[in-house]
């Protein structure tokens, strides 16, 4: 078995992807900073269930399944279209888009001092859409956004496609999240016990601690992250199915949602851990934003990257490497 011969048939693959893989990933960081700056924001002024800012939660991670979908369906494709390099003016572009995130910022503001006027509402509505807009913008740049929709409009249609049903998907399943954020509660209670910090549970879901109290509410349960495994483990088995050994796609499906869970507990203690030790406002913030989606990403690509070559028909392997 030439090994060094399968690696460079990998690395060959997967090269003319790096330049939009890498734009992807900044695109997705900036997304995970700009949501940070204002979703706490919004949850701090009680506007989750007001003013149409509920749409907010279930429509990012739609859109981090979207662009996970749409780099998948075009791997596959085998080519990439020559993309232009970075260009000063998409600094330009990202910084407009961080703008747009501080009119929403004095949007909100208003909107907590009980401020009814549909102007504030209109803008900060408005100035978050478009704060990512830009930032696709100032990440990708314009020239290569237009050459991806003209590329790959199947692709790009079958991803919003994809990304609307996993919105369908997760709203179906939020129930769950009561359940989940129970067993994050109670397991969180233990480790502080273990390294002697003691915490008081008040029902329903609240953890007291000495120097503040949190909320183990839907963003700490875990469900969305479950939820994104979910749907991108199911792709991927359909766009591969015909490759993997069907017994081990199959098995290693639960072992791999019950890791994630239990990643996402020590999450929220590490969490709970830096407010603790800290700042309580860290504990609270943190909660609260997209960061889950990064540790989503991490699980992910480590999950992947560790188990799909062990997932594959050994006769597809044998067969590549001869």
């Amino acid at each position: 078995m030439n090994i060094e011969r399968y690696k460079h048939q990998r690395l060959s693959s997967i090269r003319p992807f790096m330049p939009l893989l890498r734009r992807a990933v900044v695109f997705l960081v900036v997304f995970v900073i700009l949501s940070g700056i204002i979703g706490p924001k919004i949850i701090n002024h009680g506007l989750v269930e007001r003013d149409g800012f509920q749409i907010y939660g279930g429509s990012g991670k739609a859109l981090l399944f979207g662009v996970l979908a749409f780099l998948l369906l075009i791997y596959r494709k085998k080519y990439m279209p020559q993309f232009t390099s970075w260009r000063p003016i998409q600094l330009i572009w990202l910084g407009l888009s961080f703008l747009s995130v501080w009119l929403a910022w004095v949007s909100v503001d208003h909107l907590g001092a009980n401020s009814t006027s549909l102007i504030w509402i209109i803008l900060a509505h408005t100035s978050i859409i478009a704060s990512v807009l830009l930032a696709a913008g100032g990440t990708f740049g314009p020239y290569n956004l237009r050459l991806l929709c003209k590329t790959y409009k199947k692709q790009l249609l079958l991803a919003i496609l994809l990304a609307i049903l996993f919105g369908g998907l997760l709203y179906a399943i939020y129930g769950l999240w009561r359940v989940l954020a129970t067993i994050v509660l109670h397991a969180v209670k233990w480790l502080l016990g273990i390294i002697g910090i003691h915490a008081t549970i008040l029902l329903p879901r609240t953890l007291l601690l000495s120097k503040f109290g949190i909320n183990i509410a839907q963003y700490c349960s875990g469900i969305e992250s479950v939820a994104l495994f979910t749907a991108l483990y199911g792709l991927i088995g359909l766009l591969d199915w015909h490759r993997f050994n069907h017994f081990k796609f199959l098995w290693i499906f639960p072992l791999a949602l019950i890791i994630l869970f239990i990643f996402n507990i020590f999450r929220v203690f590490v969490l709970v851990l830096g407010g603790y030790y800290i700042n309580p406002q860290i504990a609270f913030s943190l909660f609260h934003t997209y960061a889950g989606m990064i540790f989503f990403i991490i699980y992910s690509g480590i999950f992947w990257a560790i188990s799909y070559k062990w997932m594959l028909n050994t006769n597809l392997i044998r067969s590549s490497r001869s």
